[in-house]
């Protein structure tokens, strides 16, 4: 079968954007920087976790009947805390991979589709297990800051180490969500796990 390549011109422009995609995400993938000798104030981390949303929106694929092609990616945040705003402001006329995307916020138990990606604050913690169980097998990318998030059925935890934003992400989970993420993304995660993480 023919595989059908863009012109010249589409190619350079395609890898231009790669390329621009991929400094952005490096440049946000190092995290808070590690010279500085005090610890950032909130308003930092929660920034650099929005930047990391954002571009976990691009580095993740989902299925065709979960995401059609130029359909709105629903970003979802339940709970209280500070990524909110941050969040608004990194989202603000911006797409991912031809999706506009859309932000709401959410209680736990709040109907939670149709979203494609769900942050559960650590607020929710204690409703966890429900959270998950009402995802079930469908296509969510789940993240969260809640302790061992990517052992307890989570996809993607965000975790400090030290004063940098780092994350770790469960293969097994996302594998079970349909959801094809990236190596690039892969590359930089501070720990990949796999093994059953059941929602």
């Amino acid at each position: 079968m023919a595989v059908l390549r863009p012109s010249g011109s589409a190619c350079s422009y395609t890898m231009r954007r790669v390329r621009l995609s991929l400094s952005l995400f490096a440049v946000v993938a190092a995290g808070l920087s590690a010279g500085r000798a005090q610890a950032q104030p909130v308003a930092d981390e929660y920034q650099v976790k929005a930047a990391y949303l954002l571009n976990f929106a691009r580095f993740v694929e989902w299925p065709a009947d979960a995401l059609p092609a130029s359909s709105p990616l629903i970003i979802v945040i339940v709970g209280d805390g500070p990524l909110g705003a941050a969040l608004e402001e990194a989202l603000r006329g911006k797409s991912a991979n031809g999706h506009p995307l859309r932000l709401r916020h959410l209680r736990w138990d709040d109907v939670l589709t149709p979203s494609h990606m769900l942050f559960i604050s650590a607020s929710e913690e204690s409703h966890l297990p429900q959270v998950l169980r009402f995802l079930g097998q469908g296509s969510v990318l789940t993240v969260s800051d809640i302790d061992r998030f990517s052992l307890r059925g989570g996809v993607i935890e965000f975790r400090m180490v030290g004063n940098r934003v780092r994350f770790d992400i469960n293969r097994t989970s996302a594998g079970a969500a349909q959801l094809n993420i990236s190596s690039k993304l892969l590359s930089v995660a501070a720990a990949v796990h796999e093994g059953s993480a059941a929602r």
